[in-house]
């Protein structure tokens, strides 16, 4: 009876593990495969993923394009394929790392199919905007107006969190003993889509009902206490909290429902750094005005209104473009797609080609649906396209020139004014508040609106006043003299003079201060008033300003207050006996330097710099660095979660329970760090038979002392003081670094990424 009792002795005496052992012949790589699938494993791995693809949902009114869920879906598919992989043939995380890697980066087609060879084969580019956008992917995503389709890297966002989020998730439920570690992963996902997302939720109650149920019936199926009526209280429960919260939210709607990143995240250029296109209207009508400044084909029958900027702050000095988030301002966004989630049926293109216009406000229609740059430079040009989707005003920060090629589709709807105005009342809109006002302002308006019946017909009594009491003039050469500018001085100058005097900037910058006295919103437009269809040669002549007020259910209507070009004040001969004194004139103001444009970002913008220069190519090492960063977080990630874990386990055995069982913990803890170096030892063993076979393989470690001070704790009548709980884990600690010391450098580098002991113990 001794042979058979020490061949099984024999056959548990702890060994280590051979590296060799690791590498499968073919034939067991068929059977492991064939072996490994049942049905409890393919539960594990469909939770994680579809509670993943759950929270991938609020993305999907970000992106509004099937290129979204293609890449999704592919991310997931390719991350639980690498993690399965690694859980069939046992990979540690080092392997199972550089696997995923290289997949990532072999299908980044998924992430930029723009620059992808036939949309599918990554190119060098592919790779590049990949490695840059994993530092700016957020940037670009949060600056961005949705839709943001599939221009650029941006798809590398959900590209990452379903690839990332579906390898971590997988890999966690096949190989880790707690499965709620696993649910962490589809909560972290779901957090970061909403904080990336938008303020339209996309089925949150669904989202939150099914995820909670499935979540919580797999957890009750792992753990074996699955029962129907836990399955069905579950439910009802969720649907009553749904039901009951979505009532609560039509009840008292809050005014900030959702809290997303990109209400925190102020996009470049700011339009105050940039001069004002009224300031420079003088320059249009003079040095410009026989150049050709656009041509545009496609033009509507009955013509267009076609604009520059609105300017809708005053600060006593220029009218000028605000670009803040206040309703009636909005704010200047990146463009993805298109401006618009959906074209409208009506709507036609403009094909603009530039001349010798030179500046950062893109020509476009009211209501524009969206702005696509074409010819050579698009691409630099689309990437510092900004819109004002409350104002209709875009920017380039890399400005126009001379070749410059884009089309505008347009909704007609948007210049439409109504048949009936008197009923029409103005829309409450916050604006910024002007400062520096001529005090004659108010009184003026007062007076030429006194009288009428309806806010419409107020705003414009102001405009025909205006209009009909004034005297157009540039001031150019053979003109009556009329100084440019719109500060407080020069309007105080012309209204307090016997005649009213000047040209559109004088006239719209008055009478939208006229308005704002009224304590109605108006805003000043600069662009161009077309009544012809077809193609059309725009000149600096062409250029005009007027007025813009808002209207409930119709927008902003215009205004224009300037009176016609052929309305000039009669100059007559002075009487010589008299001999008046001459007016003095002010000296014109010098010269405008053309606008400085910043750069993309805010803080590197060259005050001093002159002209408008296009946007460089980013730095190499930028992307470089980026490109390096990948494999740091695609590394660094599990091995923290790796290391937490082990943590949290080492504290708690440590630290929790009574002071024999805290004993028992020590030993558990010396027994999975020997597992961790590669010690695979028969279950079933006791502490002494544990012991001794380790003492074999490592005799100076100590380990048979450590089992007997476990075993006379554990079955002690009482439980050990402190001190002994204390002094044990000391001894642990030092054990343990024996055993390191005579296992290797190998087995010590491979113990670091083990998640052995996490598999086979608590």
């Amino acid at each position: 009876m001794s042979a058979p009792s020490e061949g099984r002795r024999s056959r548990r005496t702890a060994t280590p593990a051979r590296p060799q052992q690791r590498t499968a012949a073919p034939g067991s790589i068929s059977r492991r495969l064939r072996a490994w699938p049942s049905p409890s494993r393919a539960v594990n791995i469909a939770v994680p993923v579809v509670l993943i693809l759950l929270a991938l949902l609020p993305l999907d009114a970000v992106y509004l394009t099937s290129g979204f869920w293609v890449t999704a879906v592919a991310g997931l598919l390719l991350g639980t394929a690498v993690a399965v992989a690694g859980a069939i043939f046992r990979h540690g995380i080092l392997t199972v790392t550089s696997v995923a890697v290289v997949v990532f980066f072999a299908c980044g087609a998924l992430a930029a199919p723009g620059s992808a060879l036939l949309g599918f084969l990554p190119t060098p580019t592919t790779w590049q905007l990949m490695g840059v956008g994993i530092v700016t992917v957020w940037k670009q995503v949060l600056t961005v107006t949705p839709p943001l389709g599939s221009y650029g890297a941006v798809l590398l966002l959900p590209y990452l969190l379903a690839f990332l989020g579906s390898l971590i998730a997988v890999t966690l439920s096949l190989r880790v003993r707690w499965p709620w570690l696993t649910l962490l992963v589809p909560a972290l996902v779901l957090a970061a889509a909403i904080l990336f997302g938008t303020h339209v939720p996309v089925l949150a109650g669904v989202i939150g009902v099914v995820a909670a149920v499935g979540a919580l019936t797999w957890l009750a199926w792992r753990s074996g206490r699955l029962e129907l009526h836990r399955v069905l209280a579950i439910v009802i429960v969720l649907a009553v909290a749904a039901l009951g919260g979505t009532g609560a939210s039509l009840a008292a709607v809050p005014d900030n429902p959702r809290v997303v990143l990109r209400d925190y995240v102020e996009p470049p250029p700011d339009p105050q750094d940039l001069p004002s296109p009224l300031a420079g209207f003088r320059t249009y009508a003079d040095d410009l005005s026989s150049e050709e400044l656009f041509t545009v084909t496609g033009l509507p029958e009955g013509g267009a209104q076609l604009r520059l900027a609105a300017l809708d702050t005053y600060d006593g000095t220029v009218w000028n473009v605000t670009g803040a988030a206040t309703p009636g301002t909005g704010v200047f966004r990146r463009i993805g797609d298109r401006i618009e989630v959906e074209i409208p049926p009506e709507a036609y293109t403009l094909d603009v080609g530039v001349g010798e216009y030179q500046d950062v406000w893109v020509l476009n229609a009211g209501g524009s649906a969206d702005v696509s740059f074409t010819g050579a430079g698009s691409e630099d040009l689309t990437d510092s396209f900004y819109y004002n989707t409350a104002t209709d005003t875009g920017l380039v920060a890399a400005g126009l020139g001379a070749g410059d090629t884009f089309e505008v589709v347009a909704d007609p709807a948007a210049q439409q004014e109504p048949a009936e105005v008197t009923e029409l009342r103005i829309t409450p809109m916050q604006l910024p508040e002007p400062r520096g006002v001529p005090d004659l302002i108010g009184s003026l308006a007062g007076r030429y609106s006194d009288g009428a019946d309806s806010p419409y017909a107020q705003v414009e009594a102001v405009a025909a006043a205006l209009r009909n009491g004034g005297f157009f003039s540039h001031g150019l050469e053979g003109e009556v003299p009329s100084r440019p500018g719109h500060g407080a001085a020069r309007l105080a100058q012309m209204l307090e003079a016997e005649e009213l005097v000047g040209d559109e900037e004088q006239y719209a910058a008055a009478m939208a201060l006229m308005v704002r006295s009224l304590g109605y919103p108006a805003r000043v437009v600069v662009g161009f008033d077309v009544e012809e269809a077809g193609t059309v040669t725009l000149t600096g002549d062409d250029v005009i300003a007027w007025v813009e007020v808002p209207f409930d259910g119709v927008g902003w209507l215009p205004f224009y207050p300037t009176p016609p070009e052929d309305q000039i004040p009669q100059v007559e001969e002075p009487d010589p006996v008299d001999k008046p004194q001459p007016q003095v004139l002010q000296p014109p103001p010098p010269p405008q330097d053309r606008p400085d444009v910043p750069p993309q970002d805010r803080d590197d913008a060259d005050v001093d710099s002159e002209g408008i220069t296009k946007s460089s190519v980013p730095n190499p090492w930028v992307w470089v660095v980026g490109a390096s960063t990948v494999p740091v977080l695609l590394l660094g990630i599990p091995l923290l979660l790796l290391a937490a874990l082990k943590g949290l386990r080492r504290r708690r055995r440590r630290r929790k329970g009574t002071p024999h069982q805290r004993v028992a913990g020590g030993w558990d803890e010396l027994q999975d760090r020997v597992l961790d170096l590669g010690v695979v030892q028969a279950p079933g063993r006791t502490r002494r038979e544990s012991a001794q076979a380790l003492s074999g393989q490592f005799p100076e470690s100590g380990v048979l002392l450590l089992a007997d001070r476990a075993d006379e704790a554990v079955f002690a009548p009482v439980d050990p003081p402190e001190e002994h709980v204390q002094h044990y884990w000391g001894q642990v600690t030092h054990t343990v670094q024996r055993v390191r010391r005579g296992a290797g450098w190998k087995a010590r580098l491979r113990s670091a990424f083990s998640a052995r002991s996490l598999r086979r113990r608590g």
